[in-house]
């Protein structure tokens, strides 16, 4: 027979009312059954499956969260996404992983059903403002999940003692609803437990956390993002599915997004406008052109001057390295 802690789990799936869990561990359970040898009950759970199934009418709406729980209110902060991978500027190979997690996340009960379990743990580093946070909103969106972010930075800044018991009961959280729960800020957390200026406590918290990660067999998606992955324990990259890095923008990248964001004025950047992207983030990018937006649109003018936005990706330089 399945063992007894699928079984365990399989009723408080039930219970929950989440069917989606529900279905996975069913799935788990007729992989295990048929593998033992169980070959009527096995067909027997696949034909009920089957029946269950032909009732459902069409698939339903995710049901959106009021709020994070009481007692994790100051530690999650819940939303929705419309952002979609494709409204990313990527590298080929990034866009491949993450397109990945969202293909094996949707084939979910199939993958299952040979006891298999999708991508659902990802681990982003690189430096500020090169897509990180964007890629988790673009893996909610493109699951229809709500992006629950964990304010690890306050977790550690308040109550150090208490960090364990409080990532505990958002571990549970993550089996109580599904979703993309994005550790951003991820350093605090992941810091290399042999440092000399790190106390005994961290270093608790961290394996705690390590134990977590283990422990966790939830089918919510987690993403952790970091500006400095070097330093991170190396105990932390082996408990996640992918391991992956956002460098800043190429000149092609940039191009990009330049393009994008200047197709509304059917303008295209040329060299000396990818040129003075340089050295800057896609949130720079971003930020410059939307500040050169700002100006013509408040001075009454049709379209932003090719020189005005070049102006504003300068300024952007100059204000970074003041």
């Amino acid at each position: 027979m399945a063992n007894a802690e699928l079984l365990s789990e399989l009723v408080r799936a039930h219970y929950a009312g989440d069917e989606r869990r529900f279905t996975n561990l069913l799935n788990q359970v007729i992989a295990s059954e048929s593998k033992a040898g169980h070959v009527r009950l096995a067909q027997r759970l696949r034909e009920l499956r089957v029946e269950n199934e032909s009732k459902k009418s069409e698939p339903r709406e995710v049901t959106q969260l009021a709020r994070a729980p009481r007692n994790l209110e100051q530690y999650l902060s819940v939303s929705y996404s419309e952002t979609k991978l494709d409204d990313l500027v990527l590298a080929l190979e990034t866009r491949q992983v993450l397109h990945r997690l969202v293909v094996e996340q949707r084939a979910s009960d199939r993958l299952a059903s040979h006891g298999l379990r999708p991508r659902r743990r990802l681990l982003l580093h690189g430096p500020p403002g090169c897509g990180k946070t964007m890629a988790a909103h673009a893996l909610a969106g493109e699951l229809r999940l709500p992006i629950i972010r964990v304010r690890i930075e306050l977790i550690f800044s308040r109550y150090l003692g208490e960090t364990a018991a409080t990532l505990t009961d958002i571990f549970e959280e993550t089996n109580r609803v599904r979703g993309v729960y994005l550790f951003d800020e991820f350093d605090a957390l992941g810091s290399t437990r042999s440092t000399d200026v790190e106390v005994g406590e961290v270093k608790r918290v961290v394996s705690t956390f390590l134990q977590l990660l283990d422990a966790d067999r939830s089918d919510s998606v987690l993403v952790a993002a970091t500006n400095i992955g070097a330093t991170l324990d190396k105990a932390l990259f082996r408990r996640f599915d992918d391991v992956v890095y956002f460098p800043g923008p190429t000149p092609e990248q940039a191009r990009e997004m330049l393009k994008r964001m200047l197709k509304p004025w059917k303008m295209t950047p040329d060299d000396s406008m990818v040129k003075a992207a340089q050295e800057l983030s896609f949130d720079d990018i971003r930020a410059a052109v939307e500040d050169a937006m700002k100006a013509h649109i408040l001075d009454g003018r049709a379209a932003p001057a090719k020189e005005e936005i070049e102006d504003a990706l300068r300024r952007r330089i100059r204000r970074l390295s003041n």
